[in-house]
């Protein structure tokens, strides 16, 4: 699925362009919110509760948002702090994924410096947003003043976060030190119209926007989220290894991988629900990015402990059957409940963010049923998929049975539960990192 910002749905991405002048600065700061955060900004736009937003309500906001936004800028010219001085402010609300809108705020504030022929030294920093997720920049550019040094670029990479470079690491870049002295060419307004390029949500998010509804184009959207679900669960993450390695470890059959796939899917459904109500039902702006990291870090941890339990055993059993001289594996145990809450926890706790933003976008044009329903349909084909993964593992491992040599097979069981238990390692160093 394209995305327009960087890092997905949740950023809140800014840029701080200064302008120097021989006798101020002007600080250009601009800020672009992603569809979720911007779902919960509307709150506070919408002051009377009406489910509208008056001319009246986005001026009080831009107003507001503009004040609080300048407490957060810092500048220091010649060793001394500068007061800024709030402008002009623009605020805009361009159409997103699945209908919801993202926010485009603006504000200029203005800094005077001392007259003079001498080099100015400016230390500048943004302070706005420090637990926010996405695109940071700081850029520095003379209009009738000379850089003589700086550690920001002249010109912004984004075009003031209008559009984001492809294929690169997000800037996050929330200070600048510059030496400038009077004198210089004017500066060149950059070509950009203001308005961030926006891209497609994807098939799922692009139907549940649309403003005719039928019977027909409900049941294409259900056989499309079908097919996306499916399709989704082929990427990274959702525990295809994890039930691969754990029907191959525990001597799986066909219908524990329909059990484990089913679980898992559930459990993916109920983390997006889950996320939905957090998102609705928090008063102040919640952060829901920052739920992944540790999401994610139980998934490891769950993982690990699974790993471990299963290697535990399996080595247990490899010893038993050398004592007594059994080549043959053991059949296979039915999963226990326990060890179906387990995979299901560990494969499916991170939930997906397409799924979340379809989910809000229906809720916010009045469509929470249909939003249900697709996220419905969408887990339905991501469990279509992991079952069909797990059912090649097995269906590998007895083929494998067959050709490959006794001993090797021996191992097998005990190689898989070392791999979840690698990757519950991985998953939980990851975790403890974006933490």
């Amino acid at each position: 699925m394209a995305l327009a910002h960087p890092l997905g749905n949740f950023t809140i991405n800014t840029s701080a362009s200064l302008v120097l002048r021989a006798h101020e600065v002007v600080v250009d700061y601009a800020v672009d919110m992603a569809e979720i955060p911007t779902f919960q900004e509307r709150r506070t736009i919408d002051a009377d509760g009406d489910g509208s937003l008056s001319p009246g309500e986005t001026e009080a906001y831009r107003g507001d948002a503009c004040a609080g936004l300048d407490g957060g800028l810092h500048l220091v010219v010649d060793g001394t702090p500068v007061r800024l001085t709030m402008g002009s402010s623009d605020l805009s609300l361009p159409v997103g994924q699945a209908g919801l809108r993202t926010l485009r705020l603006t504000c200029i504030f203005r800094a005077a410096v001392a007259p003079g022929g001498a080099t100015h030294k400016l230390a500048f920093e943004d302070r706005n947003y420090p637990d926010r997720l996405g695109w940071h920049e700081v850029t520095a550019a003379g209009d009738g003043a000379t850089i003589v040094r700086a550690d920001v670029p002249v010109a912004s990479p984004s075009l003031r976060l209008t559009s984001y470079p492809r294929n690169v690491r997000p800037s996050n870049v929330r200070s600048a030190t510059v030496a400038f002295r009077p004198g210089g060419a004017a500066l060149r307004a950059p070509s950009t119209d203001g308005t961030a390029t926006r891209t497609s949500g994807g098939l799922l998010a692009d139907f549940a926007s649309r403003p005719d509804v039928s019977a027909g184009l409900i049941a294409l959207m259900i056989a499309a989220a079908i097919l996306v679900g499916a399709v989704h669960a082929l990427g990274p993450g959702h525990g295809k290894s994890l039930i691969g390695a754990y029907l191959v470890a525990s001597g799986g059959t066909l219908r524990q991988a329909v059990a484990v796939g089913a679980a898992v899917s559930v459990m993916h459904t109920a983390s997006v629900l889950g996320l939905g109500v957090l998102v609705l039902s928090a008063e102040q702006l919640f952060a829901p990015e920052r739920v992944y990291p540790w999401l994610g870090l139980a998934s490891g941890l769950v993982a690990l402990g699974l790993g471990a339990a299963l290697l535990v055993s399996r080595l247990h059993a490899l010893s038993e059957r050398r004592r007594h001289g059994h080549d043959h594996p053991h059949p296979a145990r039915p999963l226990s409940r326990r060890g179906l809450i387990v995979l299901a926890f560990a494969g499916g706790i991170l939930p997906s963010p397409s799924a979340l933003v379809v989910l809000l976008g229906s809720v916010s044009i009045g469509r929470t049923a249909l939003g249900l329903v697709l996220i419905a349909a969408f887990s339905l084909g991501l469990a279509g998929s992991l079952i069909g993964v797990g059912a090649l593992a097995i269906r590998a491992r007895d083929i494998a049975t067959g050709r490959l040599p006794a001993r090797l097979m021996r191992l097998a069981p005990v190689l898989s539960a070392s791999g979840i238990a690698l990757l519950g390692l991985v998953l939980t160093g990851r975790g403890l990192l974006q933490i």
